[in-house]
């Protein structure tokens, strides 16, 4: 008999909006998590895997956590399904998993509104066919010492694996350096990888050796990035048959709005005009500075003049250069 999961991506759920949204972020999550628990039940799946970052922070309020707690609640009674996750990087304080049980995430699995799959290997009463195990975000994560994170439980040789990671997982490799591992890269001995943190998401990806990586981008929209902006919000379902038939498809979320109705570029515009200033500032920074040896701040003052610059950029560029002297005073350059 065919076992069915609902993967969502990313929540990142908080209670005040972020800069580029403009409309009532929280509202808006718990919308769409309401139509996942819907799809969920729709399709009769034994769990909703969410892998990592439920929380945008670890230091949100009281308050905050409690309405997501209630609403998780009345959400697995209503429908049924179990609620499966990991912790990711802003569910813990700079990657300390060792911190975890003093988190919101970690308030929220010890009241057990839902189950942390690192911890706690999930398999219910068809354990001998299917293992899901995970590991949460750390210091380690995208590193050549963080590896082994993609390994997953083996309780029972027999069993599909699952494995649930929160890495940024990546199908090329990315045009700036940044921590990440290649799917090619990928060491498991798992069936099937679930991956949160890279919020574009790479969709459902078979290798070669039959291995599927799901990521099916994040439930929630941060920014106002053109990646952002033409990104459709889904999930997968993943239906496993047998060992060795298992496939996965992408169900977009009638209830996330269309991008220009919630996101607003206006603020992302201004700092990438502001950056390209500052960008500017500091060429001209360089050729001054073979001409004739100034002190900085009047060589600042001097481009500033000249390419009537707006006293903003100059005085974040004075900032810039202080923050730099102060670190070369330490001895951290």
């Amino acid at each position: 008999m065919p076992v069915s999961f609902i993967i969502a991506g990313d929540l990142h759920f908080r209670s005040e909006p972020p800069r580029n949204r403009k409309d009532n972020y929280e509202k808006a999550i718990l919308t769409k998590l309401y139509e996942v628990f819907q799809i969920a039940h729709d399709h009769g799946v034994k769990a909703i895997i969410i892998p990592g970052d439920i929380f945008d922070s670890s230091n949100v309020s009281l308050s905050t956590i409690a309405k997501l707690g209630e609403f998780l609640q009345v959400c697995t009674q209503e429908f049924g399904a179990e609620v499966l996750t990991i912790s990711g990087n802003h569910d813990i304080p700079a990657g300390n998993k060792n911190a975890l049980p003093r988190t919101p995430y970690g308030l929220l699995e010890r009241l057990s509104f839902f189950l942390n799959i690192e911890e706690n290997t999930y398999g219910d009463d068809w354990l001998d066919e299917i293992e899901i195990s995970g590991c949460g975000f750390d210091y380690q994560t995208d590193t050549d010492s963080g590896k082994e994170q993609f390994m997953a439980a083996n309780l029972s040789g027999e069993s599909l694996k699952i494995h649930v990671v929160h890495s940024m997982l990546l199908a090329a490799s990315p045009s700036f350096p940044m921590h990440h591992t290649l799917i090619d890269d990928v060491e498991t001995n798992a069936d099937i990888i679930i991956s949160g943190h890279y919020h574009d998401g790479f969709g459902i990806i078979r290798r070669k050796d039959g291995k599927l990586f799901i990521n099916p981008g994040a439930l929630c929209r941060l920014s106002a990035s053109q990646a952002e902006m033409n990104r459709r919000v889904q999930v997968a379902l993943l239906t496993v048959n047998s060992k060795t038939d298992f496939h996965a498809e992408l169900i977009p979320l009638k209830s996330s709005r269309p991008a220009e109705e919630v996101l607003d570029r206006e603020a992302i515009v201004e700092k990438k005009e502001h950056e390209n200033w500052l960008e500017s500032f500091f060429d001209s920074l360089q050729q001054e500075g073979e001409e004739k040896f100034l002190e900085v701040r009047e060589i600042v003052e001097k481009i500033a003049s000249l390419e009537n610059v707006s006293d903003g950029v100059k005085l974040e560029a004075l900032k810039r250069i202080g923050e730099a002297r102060e670190k070369l005073g330490r001895g951290v350059m």
